[in-house]
């Protein structure tokens, strides 16, 4: 049996929910029969029917004590595996199961639906796929996310709004799914910078652990992607420039350890030193001991071996300015210091050039279809530099002087939250689809 999918990527294994499983098949029993704990696997007809001829063979052979039943021999018949779409926790606890007890190897069955890979409809092909009947691992919001973009890329035809409610809630069986917020879901899907930048995101486990409906989609609500895009950016940056699979080694443990122990920069701006990095990877007790081999941090990159391990640490030597952001403040930013940093942003337009302050104002706040204010901000420095019969700005002065603003407003937020000057910010901001 084989866990690795045709059709999107399968959820890490969790040794923690295979150690509970084993546990529960060892005190009440394996229940492989219920039809609640059924498997769903995908495979060829053809190869059912050459598996299933072999009981034939059997019986015309004169073989009465046959009683094994043929599926049992599929890879003896076919030379193939099957594809598990939902199950995969209970094999791999099957197999722990079997190494506990000491039961035969002929005890290491479990009951499967199966489902032909040639005639499943796409729908139903993700929809078996999704897990809704384990509520003790219940998918995630990224997990979630990805079975979304799985099941839109089969759709034939244009995609549309409609389309993706349907998706949602018949596709993904979503309407059953309490506290997952939909409507959220669905904004955010129909901006199509942030469905593009989640859907990358969401292709690494890092991605998948941090990801959340309703912090991506406010986020977006704040027209100000570039700010976000560029923090994402450097992350996915970092995670590719490093000699590991990015869909399994790194997760939010990993790489909130990194974070925390190698900082961009020191105060002065210098990159990293190279006994910062040694010491994040392999920390020392105080004792100089050159006889032992050096220890590996404890619980970092534990899906590497130490080869792997050694090489991360190499690349990550020779980049001292790969960028780890600590990912705990930027995805769990203070809303309400955030939005003022904001409508800060929308009086700097304002002071550079009213025309673009006057096009920012009169922007319906129920368009589906805002500028982003970046524009407002490029348009104002463009007006500017055409008043004064000045040379225009440097193509990224409006993206680096948006990030200015932001990053001093966000910094300083007590004081642009004072009470004499919350006359000017305690409105609020204009949101995206609201």
């Amino acid at each position: 049996m084989d866990i690795t999918w045709s059709k999107g990527v399968n959820r890490r294994i969790e040794p923690s929910h295979v150690r509970e499983l084993r546990d529960v098949f060892i005190k009440g029993g394996l229940e492989r029969s219920a039809p609640e704990n059924h498997m769903f696997v995908l495979c060829d007809a053809e190869d059912v029917r050459r598996a299933l001829e072999t009981r034939q063979d059997d019986e015309d052979g004169g073989d009465e004590g046959a009683r094994e039943h043929p599926l049992l021999r599929w890879a003896d018949v076919n030379g193939t595996k099957v594809e598990v779409m939902a199950g995969q926790h209970r094999l791999h606890a099957l197999r722990e199961y079997i190494k506990a007890t000491g039961a035969v190897e002929s005890d290491a069955w479990w009951t499967c639906e199966l489902y032909d890979k040639d005639k499943l409809p796409p729908d139903l092909n993700m929809r078996l796929r999704v897990n809704r009947r384990d509520p003790s691992l219940p998918d995630n919001h990224g997990q979630i996310w990805k079975q979304l973009v799985s099941v839109a890329s089969d759709t034939a035809g244009p995609s549309t709004h409609i389309t993706v409610n349907h998706k949602l809630v018949v596709g993904l069986r979503l309407s059953s799914e309490k506290g997952l917020p939909t409507r959220r879901l669905v904004t955010l899907w129909n901006h199509e910078r942030w469905r593009d930048m989640a859907t990358r995101w969401c292709q690494t486990r890092l991605g998948l652990e941090t990801f959340n409906i309703s912090t991506f989609e406010w986020m977006a609500s704040l027209r100000v992607d570039g700010y976000w895009f560029a923090t994402l950016e450097a992350v996915l940056d970092t995670l590719n420039a490093l000699p590991l699979d990015v869909t399994q080694d790194v997760g939010l443990g990993d790489w909130n350890m990194l974070s925390t122990a190698l900082p961009a920069s020191n105060s002065n701006g210098e990159a990293r030193a190279q006994d910062v990095v040694e010491a994040a990877f392999f920390p020392t007790d105080g004792c100089n001991n050159t006889n032992s081999a050096p220890q590996r941090t404890a619980g970092l990159l534990r899906t590497l071996d130490d080869e792997a391990y050694k090489r991360v640490y190499t690349a990550v030597s020779a980049a001292p300015n790969l960028s780890f952001v600590d990912l705990k403040r930027f995805l769990r930013p203070k809303r309400p210091e955030t939005e003022t940093a904001v409508r800060v942003l929308h009086h700097v337009v304002s002071w550079i050039d009213s025309r673009s302050a006057a096009e920012l104002a009169d922007v319906n706040p129920k368009s589906k279809n805002k500028p982003l204010l970046l524009e407002h901000l490029q348009a104002a420095l463009d007006n500017l530099s055409a008043y004064r019969d000045s040379p225009a700005y440097a193509e990224n002065t409006a993206a680096r002087l948006q990030r200015r603003v932001l990053d001093l407003a966000i910094r300083d937020a007590d004081a642009f939250r004072a009470q004499e000057v919350q006359t000017l910010t305690i409105e609020n901001v204009t949101l995206v689809d609201k």
